[in-house]
């Protein structure tokens, strides 16, 4: 059977990752701090975050957790009643701050059209809120290219569990295995293949090949990659 759709993990794999959430996660920070009467770098510490240099450390829970994951990480030096108001306090911090500092990779849109021109069906699971990834994409130009959203608050689950892939797949009453589950992470490798889609893990997110390889069924540098990779399967199919 042949490819017939592709989805797509946002930060990492659409978005630049580190140029996108280092800055937003330091202007997210510093105003829990305030509005906490935290200090910063208890924060910054908590979720992996270095303050001093705006980076995120490897590792981190910024890089594959959920905003409840993070959310987690630094509810015991707030003072939110619960994880679900410190879960929306952060979409709400994240959203203002990310948009502005959204960096599209440069290949996106090139990438977009040839995958479009090959009839392909598009989507986006992440584990960002579905509102924040809906927005990213809609200021960069490029929402109308995805016809399925999905984000950890968005009813299927959160990666690696496989919920988001299936729903992709039920969404469009295909087979699993005439569909690319692409991102950066392993998170996004092990949710494409336990829900049976093919899985192609892309280094452009910053971890590194030999990381992705073992739960991947590709690696690639990025998505401009992905048309001649299509290409290729289609082939060995035919």
């Amino acid at each position: 059977m042949t490819i017939k759709a592709i989805l797509f993990d946002k930060d990492g794999t659409l978005l630049d990752f580190h140029a996108t959430f280092a800055p937003a996660t330091a202007k997210v920070l510093a105003a829990l701090a305030e509005s906490e009467k935290c200090p910063v770098e208890t924060l910054a510490s908590a979720v992996g975050f270095n303050q001093s240099q705006t980076s995120i450390n490897p590792g981190s829970v910024l890089i594959a957790g959920s905003l409840e994951e993070i959310a987690k990480c630094l509810l015991p030096f707030c003072k939110q009643a619960s994880l679900d108001l410190m879960t929306a306090r952060l979409d709400e911090l994240y959203v203002e701050y990310s948009l502005e500092s959204l960096t599209p990779f440069s290949f996106l849109n090139s990438a977009l059209d040839e995958l479009q021109a090959l009839g392909l069906d598009l989507g986006v699971a992440t584990n960002d809120s579905e509102i924040a990834a809906r927005a990213h994409l809609d200021q960069i130009g490029v929402i109308d290219r995805f016809g399925f959203f999905a984000g950890f608050d968005s009813g299927h689950g959160e990666k690696p569990a496989p919920g988001m892939v299936s729903a992709y797949i039920e969404h469009l009453s295909l087979a699993p295995e005439q569909v690319i589950m692409v991102g950066d992470s392993p998170h996004d490798c092990k949710a494409g293949r336990s829900a049976g889609a093919i899985s192609v893990a892309v280094t452009s997110g910053g971890a590194p090949a030999e990381e992705l390889a073992p739960h991947a069924d590709h690696v690639i540098a990025d998505i401009s990659d992905l048309p001649a990779l299509v290409h290729q399967l289609n082939s060995n199919l035919s």
